[in-house]
């Protein structure tokens, strides 16, 4: 009698312990499984959190305004230097906007803001400009050129994205070659080629 009641005793432990170790298995399985699916829940919020950002971002760099020629250029830029362009090569200009309109109690002077880089200066020296046609293209004109955005032939070629036109640099020269038209392109003075889908003509 007393064999079997230790045997029994022992049978309950037995069963007992199987059924604590069955808990605690289903239970870190439960634990591990429920981490996967927040690891995983957490991985996908992640990334579309990432993408709809970069949608936003991508949207907003690449946002073009209505009024834009196909230059990227608006209505209310202006193109500026500190000199005339007189019978020099090329001057530098820097794309603008106008903070001070000219007048005659700022000596016909207008303030600008140099897109670029954000300096404000004072200077006289400021055109308006529309994209060039067919009648514009002749030796001797005065044009504006985007100088950063040169084809393996090293011929410049207009900007091909916002960013590009408004933060790049661009030229003022004069045409003095036109027999490469049929090609597509004339020469300024400093024999540099120029896109004709690449020319402005600046506009007092």
């Amino acid at each position: 009698m007393k064999k079997i009641s230790v045997l029994f005793i022992i049978c309950f432990f037995v069963v007992l312990a199987l059924g604590c170790k069955s808990d605690t298995g289903n239970y870190f399985a439960d634990t591990l499984k429920g981490k996967a699916t927040d690891a995983a829940l957490e991985t996908l919020t992640t990334k579309s959190t990432e993408t709809t950002s970069q949608k936003k971002s991508k949207a907003s760099s690449d946002y073009v305004p209505s009024d834009a020629d196909a230059h990227y250029i608006q209505p209310s830029d202006y193109f500026v230097s500190d000199r005339n362009y007189t019978n020099q090569g090329w001057i530098g200009v820097y794309l603008a906007k106008v903070v001070t309109a000219p007048s005659a109690q700022t000596k016909n002077e207008g303030q600008f803001m140099q897109i670029q880089d954000g300096k404000e200066i004072w200077t006289k020296y400021y055109w308006k400009s529309r994209i060039a046609n067919k009648a514009d293209i002749r030796i001797g004109a005065i044009v504006i050129h985007f100088a950063d955005n040169m084809s393996d032939d090293d011929i410049y070629m207009a900007p091909t994205s916002k960013n590009m036109a408004r933060n790049g640099n661009w030229s003022m020269n004069k045409i003095t070659d036109t027999t490469d038209l049929y090609k597509g392109y004339v020469t300024v003075a400093g024999g540099y080629k120029v896109d004709v889908n690449n020319i402005r003509i600046p506009v007092k």
